[in-house]
Parts: structure tokens; sequence; C-alpha cells
């Protein structure tokens, strides 16, 4: 376990010179010895989620950038001390998927959900248990959709997750981070199109969420401040289809005449949205 490991340690540090965060943090964690080194940092990064990120972070990017580093963190926890290092009731990692809202992030870290689960203990109580709090959070940080009360369709989501192959969670987690930072420069061009956020069919959550050519040529949709790229998958006379890029489920946007419909991987129709009216 030891000689493999050291392997794995000396991959990643070649593979995160390039990110900050991901070297500092690698040595960090490296560091920590004894089973106390290890407990006391995992206290460390829940005041991290609980009071640096919930209480004194101000503005969204701030918090953004807070949510990725903890996860890095504590994917790190895992890959360098291996999965005995998580105990029964750790909240940290629930904690950190619950508190991101950026979908890319949220997928790249389901693999350290699933060894939580291995080992049950508090994701099986925390908001309800598993899956349906991790599938709601999945859903509503990629579609701004809510799961509740879908309970029939939890089998087939989850078995489009376990079907992924997933990358080094830090690593991967590192690359996202500097993708939301290349995000962030880029200016507006137009927007296509404005629509009420609905994460249920009958529950419009105020706001406006859209369509909106990027200054690098691309067409995003917009949640608040999250961009994610928009990806056409076909066009008819009457009907363009389109997925968000690294999205999990499958579903797709079909815009038609500024009617903008987001449906299932079945083709049903989960929400028709109302156009938002200024």
């Amino acid at each position: 376990m030891k000689n493999i490991s050291g392997i794995f340690l000396l991959f990643l540090v070649f593979n995160c010179t390039s990110n900050p965060h991901l070297k500092t943090y690698t040595a960090e964690i490296s560091a920590l010895k004894t089973e106390s080194d290890k407990e006391q940092y995992w206290k460390k990064l829940h005041h991290l989620d609980q009071t640096v990120y919930l209480k004194e972070t101000k503005g969204a990017m701030a918090g953004d950038s807070i949510s990725l580093t903890n996860m890095m963190r504590t994917a790190l926890m895992f890959e360098i001390h291996g999965d005995e290092v998580y105990k029964l009731h750790n909240l940290v990692p629930i904690l950190n998927f619950t508190h991101n809202y950026i979908g890319d992030s949220n997928l790249a870290f389901w693999p350290i959900i699933l060894k939580c689960k291995n080992v049950g203990g508090s994701i099986d109580q925390f908001g309800g248990g598993f899956p349906a709090y991790q599938l709601e959070g999945m859903s509503m940080s990629f579609y701004d959709y809510s799961l509740s009360g879908k309970d029939s369709e939890f089998p087939r989501l989850l078995k489009k997750l376990e079907d992924k192959v997933y990358p080094k969670v830090s690593i991967e987690l590192a690359k996202i981070y500097e993708e939301q930072f290349a995000l962030s420069s880029l200016k507006e061009k137009k927007i296509i199109g404005q629509w009420n956020r609905q994460p249920a069919k009958n529950f419009e959550d105020g706001g406006p969420f859209e369509f909106v050519n990027m200054s690098d040529g691309n067409l995003y949709i917009r949640h608040r401040h999250r961009l994610q790229k928009l990806i056409e998958i076909s066009k008819t006379d009457t009907i363009t289809t389109y997925k968000i890029k690294n999205e999990p489920f499958d579903w797709t946007y079909q815009l038609s005449n500024h009617t903008l419909r987001l449906v299932d991987d079945l083709n049903t129709t989960l929400i028709t949205y109302n156009t938002f009216k200024k």
C-alpha cells in the first residue's frame, strides 16, 4: 500500500505543478502522518466549509472558489491516505458536495461520494439519505431542476452515473477550477432568450436564466452568474436541441420559436419554461 501511495504521489505532484492550489494541498496533506494529524485536518476542512465558506465569504465567485478548493482537499485526503481515512460520522465530503453549485465539479466528485456510501454512516442519514440528497444536488447544479418526489427515477439516473468513466478526482477538480476562472473573464455578447427559473413543474423560483452568446464565440446557459457551455446536437426547421457539455443524465433543451423545454432521456418533457418578462 505504501509503495502504491508513493507512486501515486509522484504522479500527482508531476501533474499538479501548473495548479498552485493542488500543489500546495498535495504537500500539506502528504505531511499528515498520524491518525491525530488526519483527524485535525478533517476538523480544519469542516471549519472551512461551515465558517469560512458559509459565514465569512462574500460574493458568489469567491464562494465557488472556496467550494472547489475544499473539494480538492477532501479528494486528496482519500487519494493520498486511502479510503480508510474516512470514518462513519465524517460529514465533510457530504457538505462539500451539498454546498457546491458547479455541475462539473459535483460530477467529478461523485467517486468520493460513492466511497462515503461504501462506508455508510452519515451519508445514509444526512438530508434524507443517499441517493435522494445527492441526486438532487447533481440535478440542481446542472439543470436547476428538482428531483424531489422522483424516487422511481433514481435507479436509472444512478446507472448513468455508474456507467461514466471518471478521471482522477483531485486533478479533474483543479482543471475545473482553471476553467471556471477562464469563464469568469468572458464578456457577454448577446442574450438569445430569457426564461423564468422553474425547478419544478408548478413552481417558479424568481429571476431568469438565459441562453447567451459569450465573447469566446460559444453559446452558454447562464443560471445566476454560472455559465455552462451548450452543444447543439440537432436542428430541424422548427426545433433546435442542445445539451449542456458534460451533463450526466442525457437530458436536453429543445428551443422552438422562443419556447424552451427541458426534456429527459426518455423524451419526456420535464418543464416548459415561461418567458421572462422584465
